[in-house]
């Protein structure tokens, strides 16, 4: 009543007002308004205001509802168990879904493993695939190209893509996957091709499971070879350039990897000047790109002396974090090349870190690892790999890894040795180009041991992670963003300095620097964050092992045999031959490639979720013994479905 009485009172106030102005007003005669009249009004309009306002806030609806309240005690304990339990349901969902894509995927590649190639063979490019209507571009041939030479272009294949809410309003085609091959391979390899082929008869899988589970998204799987099949297809935007390389992602690093110390051994020698200077800083780079947070690095340029590349990591090992990692590669611009090269108080340096970290239980805890990038070195140095790393044979604590820079060196032999006598890898690389391909192979060397274990699938979580690399994240575009704010000041100069230097205008751009500064890639682009699971496959064929340890093997470079650490019996339990007396069973990795899967939360499920974790993905790896030149990599597969 007291609502109906003001509105009654106001609008009456008001009718009153306007009658004495009409009054007023008129140079006619006026006409007298009674005030019961007007009154009437102002109850009538009262009533209506109040009416509405009844009906728009729902008061009464409201009211009702409180006088129904009660306070109700829960039973914490009961509520963390149901979570928990419907947790477990939904991984346990995603974990048989990955392993119908396993199963899958094993049993198609042994049958398409003799498969001949057809270079011609056409498929789902999703940098090339086109729409229906869609013009095709072809490249134009130069004027001195030999005619015989110009072959003629495989024409990309006809899609038909329609957006779809559940993909994020992404135009799909639910039908079939698309492949994503990285910029620095070629997609016409033979091994490439044959993946891809046998690969498309995961399509059937992919779509099942889709249609079976609404909480899945994308579907992703990808191999060492390099390239990525995805699903549902999509086409892979290249704006501003395609930097992705699935075999760098978090998911297949950790999978393929196991944790590890690192110390990275950079010659800074004389010698090391001009191209071979920028190998190296470009080797260091991409080995950096293979490590993740279960890892601990350090880098150390030589020449007469040993230190750090950056000063405050004296005497220790950091976490290989985005933090960390930039301040690696920071440091590494500051490299001077000077005098002669001192492998020895390098390479001693090196074992005494890992010694230290090894007997303390810091770091890792689990593999070890010294990578010496160097344009040669004078001899073996078996004195030094002796005293630290050969005194408990057949354990060798650490494996050494070696980078040969250069067109036309010499000592090639004894650089390659260390590598081989110490259960490592040899590379030689005289161009940047190779330098990404050649960094990789030292992945399914340190797998190499697991490979031969086929008995057990463990499973390994990975930390949250962004599921696409932003281009915009490097060091170069922030460059360039830097001179775009210089050129933007300039403009603004010349158009109006009185408005340039204005309080106001210097207050706005120091804001805008501050939050820059505070969190400079804060409006770069939108990030779908996850977690992974990852479950590794083995090659089912009986001679999988015997091919691992045939004469391809790496150790056949320095005509000595495998260790027995490395040489395991199917007889055997693997697992134990696999790790140091000093590794536990809780810290022993598995590594291989990797499959995702995210969860789509419902309203009443988002909070109950998000108290684990904010996204959940499951991976599944395939890994399979093939026969290459100078060693047996592990192929490596990949499902992944990504969604909130």
């Amino acid at each position: 009543m007291y609502i109906r009485n003001s509105s009654g009172f106001i609008a009456f106030s008001v009718l009153l007002i306007f009658a004495i102005s009409l009054t007023r007003s008129a140079d006619e005669p006026t006409t007298t308004i009674k005030y019961s009249i007007v009154q009437g009004w102002a109850e009538k309009l009262g009533a209506e205001l109040a009416s509405l306002g009844d009906f728009i806030t729902r008061r009464k609806d409201v009211e009702d509802s409180f006088k129904q309240a009660q306070v109700v005690s829960k039973n914490g304990q009961k509520i963390v168990e149901e979570m928990a339990k419907d947790l477990k349901y939904m991984m346990d969902a995603k974990v048989s879904a990955v392993k119908r894509i396993m199963d899958t995927a094993e049993n198609t590649a042994i049958s398409y493993d003799e498969e001949p190639v057809n270079q011609s063979f056409q498929y789902y490019n999703a940098k090339e695939m086109i729409e229906p209507g869609e013009i095709i571009t072809t490249p134009i041939p130069m004027i001195d190209e030999d005619p015989a030479d110009i072959t003629t272009p495989i024409p990309p294949k006809e899609i038909v893509l329609t957006k779809k809410k559940h993909f994020f309003n992404e135009a799909v085609n639910t039908s079939v996957s698309s492949v994503h091959v990285p910029t620095n391979v070629y997609d016409r390899a033979t091994e490439v091709i044959r993946a891809i082929k046998w690969s498309e008869a995961l399509d059937s899988i992919f779509y099942n499971n889709y249609i079976g589970d609404p909480t899945l998204t994308w579907q992703y799987f990808g191999s060492s070879t390099g390239f990525l099949r995805q699903f549902p297809a999509t086409k892979w935007e290249e704006d501003p350039v395609d930097l992705y390389d699935c075999r760098l992602r978090s998911w297949y690093i950790e999978a393929a990897n196991s944790p590890k110390d690192v110390i990275i051994l950079v010659d800074s020698s004389g010698s090391m000047t001009g191209q071979r200077k920028d190998i190296a800083k470009h080797v260091v780079s991409n080995i950096l790109d293979t490590l993740g947070p279960n890892d601990y690095v350090n880098i150390f340029s030589f020449s007469e002396e040993v230190t750090e590349v950056v000063e405050c990591f004296s005497e220790t090992l950091v976490q290989a974090n985005m933090g960390n990692i930039r301040e690696l590669r920071l440091g590494m611009d500051h490299i001077k090349t000077t005098e002669i090269a001192n492998v020895s108080a390098a390479l001693t340096k090196a074992f005494e870190l890992l010694e230290t970290f090894r007997e303390s239980r810091n770091g890792a805890r689990c593999n070890q690892a010294i990578m010496l990038v160097s344009d040669g070195v004078p001899y073996s140095f078996d004195e030094i790999f002796s005293e630290y790393n050969w005194k408990e044979l057949p354990f060798i604590p650490v494996r050494v890894f070696t980078y040969l820079i250069g067109r036309e060196v010499a000592d090639v032999k004894e650089i390659k040795e260390m590598a081989c006598k110490n259960q490592g890898y040899y590379v030689h690389l005289s161009t940047l180009a190779e330098v990404r391909e050649e960094v990789l192979n030292y992945i399914p060397v340190i797998a190499r041991p697991l490979v031969l274990n086929k008995r057990e699938h463990p499973v390994v979580w990975s930390e949250v992670y962004a599921d696409v690399e932003d281009p915009k994240m490097t060091d170069w575009l922030w460059e360039i963003k830097e001179r775009a704010e210089q050129k933007e000041r300039f403009i603004d100069y010349r158009k109006n300095r009185v408005i340039f230097f204005s309080p106001e205008e210097q207050h706005r751009r120091m804001i805008m620097k501050q939050r820059m500064n505070q969190d400079p890639y804060s409006n770069t682009q939108k990030y779908n964050f996850m977690t992974t699971v990852s479950m590794p496959v083995f090659d089912r064929r009986e001679n999988a092992v015997s091919m691992l340890l045939s004469t391809r093997f790496p150790y056949s470079l320095c005509r000595t045999r495998p260790s027995q650490s490395e040489v395991i019996s199917s007889s055997q339990n693997p697992t134990q031959q696999l790790f140091s007396p000093r590794t536990s069973r809780r810290q022993r990795y598995y590594p291989f490639s990797t499959a995702a899967t995210n969860i789509k939360l419902n309203s009443h499920q988002t909070f109950d979720f998000m108290l684990v974790s904010l996204f959940l993905n499951i991976y599944f790896c395939f890994v399979r013994c093939t026969e290459t030149s100078s060693t047996t990599k592990p192929q490596i597969f990949l499902y992944k479905n990504t969604n909130y």
